[in-house]
């Protein structure tokens, strides 16, 4: 059964990618000010504002038929970003796309305008044609109205660059270091090493998956207070952001004394297994959409190298950048030395390896993707901090130039 930490986590996941929860909270906040200022707004004054209620309702209505018509336009836009985005460059950078709060806030304030002038609209119909209008609840209008042409603006332009290779190259950019901070800081209590040569007690015993799903994070506090209970040390094998199947083995604990089943329930509530992985602190995930990008523009339906290309040159920045965090695998020691918990995970050269080898099958033809390839291999290896993800960077850097050597053109890279 899925623990709460899963739970939460897969709340979380669906608040951030659910477009209905903004334009919800948008209409619940504009009925509510329409209200609000229909009770307890100022009285006309006839040499100020003398605007009858007549001119108010025809005002609104075509406030209304604005708004409405903006939305089409963002609406179609939507489609036609989203219809891009999942063709030309990655689903899941759509995925990523939605999860941030910009088109939110388009809609938001959509709705939280068109609610307002509805209700107002209600509201004008109670009172006498000939009368003077609510000062306040027709500049609200104005306002409102103001706001959601910015809006639409805005959210034009963001939608036309968004559509930019070089721009979604960029901004997937950024993601990815925003997630290697979050990392960072989320494991900021353990000690990162790059290789870990541990091998496995004859007694140990199994860990299983406790649900079906993706390890998307580990609690090694949690893990470390269990070990000191039974003096012995938790060992999770399986990779977070690795797929896994209720019942299959993720690792294994060994102690000196026997492991209780509580401990065993314990350890497994420790574990985080989500629906869907968290493109915030997943790097893994974050550099396969980028990947993705780069595999489908030197796909033969595509054929559009210089797009593999940037896709590399952009991963050349994200491994330097990774190569001053601490990336690897998780540990807590005791004061002799010896380890309470070890949380395998991915480090710089696992990254470059699984990206660096993909779009080298990809691309192995290609002396412009070969020869950015290289140059990212060998940046890699001196940026690199241990001696295992040098070895990676060196043998990639190797088997791309092998290629590059045996090839028989003699074509340039423009």
């Amino acid at each position: 059964m899925r623990n709460i930490r899963g739970l939460v986590e897969d709340f979380r996941t669906a608040r951030q990618e659910d477009q209905a929860v903004t334009p919800i909270v948008g209409a619940i906040a504009g009925v509510a000010l329409a209200f609000a200022i229909e009770r307890y707004g100022p009285e006309p004054d006839p040499v100020s504002f003398a605007i009858t209620t007549s001119q108010a309702r025809a005002s609104m209505l075509s406030a209304l038929a604005l708004v409405f018509t903006g939305l089409s336009i963002v609406l179609a836009l939507t489609a036609l970003s989203a219809g891009n985005m999942a063709s030309k460059f990655s689903p899941r950078l759509l995925r990523m796309r939605l999860s941030t709060s910009g088109n939110k806030w388009v809609l938001g304030a959509f709705s939280l305008t068109a609610a307002y002038i509805l209700v107002s609209q209600i509201l004008l119909r109670g009172r006498e044609g000939d009368s003077l209008a609510p000062p306040l609840m027709m500049s609200v209008s104005v306002l409102l109205l103001v706001l959601t042409g910015v809006m639409i603006v805005w959210y034009i332009n963001g939608t036309l660059q968004s559509m930019r290779v070089d721009r979604a190259i960029r901004w997937i950019g950024r993601r990815i270091l925003r997630s290697i901070v979050a990392h960072e800081h989320d494991r900021r209590h353990d000690t990162m090493l790059c290789d870990v040569d541990l091998e496995r007690p004859a007694e140990a015993a199994d860990l299983t998956a406790p649900d079906d799903g993706y390890l998307v994070d580990v609690d090694t506090d949690q893990l470390n207070r269990i070990a000191g209970r039974f003096d012995g040390c938790v060992v999770i094998e399986t990779r977070t952001g690795d797929p896994i199947v209720e019942g299959e083995v993720i690792g294994h604990v060994w102690a000196s004394s026997p492991v209780t089943q509580d401990d065993i329930d314990a350890i497994a509530d420790a574990l985080t297994v989500a629906r869907t992985r968290d493109p915030g602190n997943d790097i893994g995930y974050t550099v396969g959409v980028l990947v993705e990008i780069a595999l489908m523009a030197l796909s033969p339906a595509v054929n559009d190298p210089k797009t593999g290309v940037e896709c590399i040159e952009k991963l050349t920045e994200v491994w330097a950048a990774m190569a001053h965090v601490e990336l690897g695998t998780r540990t807590r020691s005791r004061g002799d030395g010896s380890y309470t918990v070890v949380v395998y995970e991915n480090s710089m050269g696992d990254f470059l390896n699984a990206a660096g080898r993909q779009i080298f099958m990809y691309g192995r033809e290609d002396r412009s993707v070969t020869g950015a390839l290289s140059r990212m291999a060998r940046q890699a290896e001196r940026t690199a901090t241990c001696e295992r993800d040098r070895r990676i960077a060196r043998a990639l850097a190797s088997d791309v130039e092998a290629v590059r050597g045996s090839s028989n053109s003699e074509g340039r890279s423009w």
